[in-house]
Formats: C-alpha cells, structure tokens, sequence
C-alpha cells in the first residue's frame, strides 16, 4: 500500500484503521507476554530430583545445587532412631520427581539428640494412669514389672535406661521406661511399716475412686 493510498484509507476509514493497529498490538504485546512467562517460569527446564536421602546435610545441599535446584529444611526436631543424626531422612519433592529447575526441593533432617521431655511424677499413682501420662508424652518404650505387694496396680518404682530417675528429669523422648507396680500380694502387712502417711493416703484415695469406678460400672449394666 502506497503511502497515498494508506492516507486516503486512513481518512476514509479511521474506526477500521484503529481497530487493525489495536489488534496488531495485542497480538504483539501476547507474544512478549509468552516469553516472559517460559523465561520466568522455566518452561521446558524439568530436571530429575535427586535422591539426597541418608546424606548429611553438606552432602545434600551439594548435590541439589549441582543439579540446579533451591533447598529450604522443613523439618529438623524430630529425631528418627532408625538414621543416624542430621541426616536427611525424607525429601518433598521425591526423589526422581521431574519438576522444572526453579522448584524448592524441602528437606527433613534427623535431629542431632532426641527430643527431651521432663519425666513427671509417677510414683504412687496408678499404673493405667501413669501409661496414659507418658503416652500423651510421647514415650513409646515403656514395659512394666511387678513387685509384691499389699498395693495392687500401684506404681511403686520409675527407672529410665535401667537406672533410677527423679520426677522433673529431662530425658529423651526415646528412652526405656520401666514401671515396677505392686501385684497385691500381700495382705496381712502393716503399711505403716514400709511407707509414710502420704503414700499411704495416695493409695486409700486411689482404692477409693476404684470402688466408685466398679460401682458405677455395675449399675450402668
């Protein structure tokens, strides 16, 4: 088209004009737009992630920046017996996953020491109360012995890893518990002789609430 010739068109036809500029313009600013987007975006740049699980952290984080991928730790307090610490013992995304490079790969790591917990009071309580106590705190290993004695089902001794522990230790949320209770043995034994009144209050309270317990158990048979 001539420049007269478009000059003419434009007098003639200024509506169609503009709207073919527009057009030509949208069309040209999507495509801009198209690039921005795969550069930003990283289109067609999908990478393998690496398998980082069992490493250390070091080793870890070297092999996703050589792969070329960002890291981030998602989790580092929980402790897992079964690796060894600070080790990298889960990975989000999987690995093997092909995600594109600019993902984060997020990274659990095994914490150095478990978890310690302060140990509560439990003796003189009940052995179905003192289980419920060190469940809700999380302690897994727990085994129980028993002792004669006048006072069934009463935790008489704690020990923690074989060795005796008083109430307010902190020790790790992995450790061995054991619980001596007392069997009821024992019947015609003066219980002033072997515990002090405290004790022996703690007991009487708790036979008490046993018989409500039975009680109430048989009549709302």
């Amino acid at each position: 088209m001539s420049q007269n010739a478009y000059n003419d068109f434009k007098e003639k036809h200024p509506f169609i004009l503009n709207s073919i500029l527009m057009a030509v313009a949208a069309i040209a600013l999507f495509y801009i737009a198209l690039l921005f987007i795969d550069v930003f975006t990283s289109h067609g740049q999908e990478r393998h992630v690496p398998d980082v699980r069992t490493m250390t952290l070091d080793n870890a984080i070297e092999a996703l920046e050589n792969a070329g991928f960002n890291w981030d730790i998602s989790d580092s307090t929980t402790f897992n017996e079964q690796y060894p610490p600070g080790v990298i013992v889960d990975q989000d995304p999987k690995a093997g996953s092909k995600v594109k490079a600019i993902r984060v790969i997020y990274l659990k790591v095994n914490a150095l020491h478990p978890r310690g917990v302060k140990l509560p009071k439990l003796q003189e309580i009940s052995i179905r109360q003192g289980l419920a106590v060190l469940r809700s705190l999380g302690f897994k290993s727990v085994e129980v012995d028993s002792i004669a004695s006048p006072y069934g089902g009463l935790i008489l001794q704690v020990q923690v890893n074989g060795h005796s522990v008083s109430p307010g230790t902190s020790v790790g949320i992995n450790s061995h518990i054991r619980l001596t209770v007392g069997d009821g043995s024992i019947d015609n034994l003066n219980p002033d002789s072997i515990l002090d009144s405290h004790t022996i209050d703690s007991i009487e309270q708790y036979n008490y609430e046993q018989e409500v317990e039975d009680y109430k158990m048989r009549h709302d048979d």
